[in-house]
């Protein structure tokens, strides 16, 4: 059985709290040894639903320093604005007394309302017929729980495939062992980065400064299709965005980033 993001993540909650305890070891870090920035907007997530009793309809974090694994961060989650129908909250994550990531959010549901999608799902081959791509780590690390199958351009982050001209890249990818909930799309969406690289043609690193995903339609899908373009790439920084959609057409969620361009070693 598959588990819920919250319990991939080990993510802990004392009874009658509004505290919850993220441990940062080696399967939630990118690689180096930091947390990886979409499992801490995932932890966020699970805390506001949890804490709002709501499904969360946004979320936005931003990271305010590297967190080197192995430690356990502090989410404390304060809710201004609890509604019928809508919560909105902030959860502030801390090692010590320092602040190292704020997520602000907002849960809740409104069914019965019109609805309407102006987005559409772009062709792509199926993950089956795509090549598997990875980070090239050597130690153990999130990229482990993550499959990822290039459906168009270069995964940025290591080289593999072919650089497009347009900035868009498109890419399947699941998680396995884990149920393809809100915390898993958040973690999943963080891979968008890597197509700044497919943008430059070149393998390129990157520092989230924020990070952003809105919920659509969240239905079962066993590979998400990433639509990823890069927006502007300048001054040492980049913006770019996502589509996610499930393999049956349906949009699931969009995303956005703010981040640090770093050249790689």
């Amino acid at each position: 059985m598959k588990k819920s993001s919250a319990e991939f993540l080990e993510l802990t909650h004392p009874v009658d709290t509004h505290r919850w305890r993220l441990p940062v070891v080696e399967k939630t870090t990118g690689g180096r040894g930091s947390l990886f920035g979409g499992v801490g907007l995932a932890a966020g997530i699970v805390a506001l639903e949890q804490a709002s009793d709501k499904p969360v309809i946004w979320a936005t974090g931003q990271y305010l320093s590297l967190t080197q694994q192995p430690v356990m961060l502090d989410l404390e989650v304060i809710l201004p604005a609890v509604g019928r129908n809508v919560t909105q909250g902030r959860v502030v994550g801390h090692l010590g007394k320092q602040e190292v990531i704020t997520i602000l959010g907002a849960c809740g549901a409104r069914p019965g309302l019109r609805d309407g999608m102006w987005q559409s799902m772009p062709d792509a081959p199926r993950p089956e017929d795509c090549v598997e791509s990875n980070r090239g780590e050597q130690g153990e690390s999130l990229h482990h729980h993550v499959d990822i199958r290039m459906a168009r351009g270069m995964f940025g982050f290591s080289g593999q495939g072919t650089a497009t001209k347009d900035g868009q890249s498109l890419f399947w990818v699941r998680m396995p062992e884990v149920k393809h909930d809100a915390g898993a799309l958040a973690i999943m969406a963080d891979y968008m980065p890597s197509c700044i690289g497919n943008a430059l043609g070149e393998v390129i690193g990157c520092t989230s400064l924020d990070n952003t995903i809105r919920f659509a339609n969240l239905v079962e899908s066993e590979w998400i299709l990433c639509d990823n373009k890069v927006e502007f790439i300048g001054n040492g920084f980049a913006y770019g965005t996502v589509h996610m959609w499930s393999d049956t057409g349906v949009l699931l969620a969009t995303a956005s980033q703010s981040m640090i361009v770093r050249e790689m070693a």
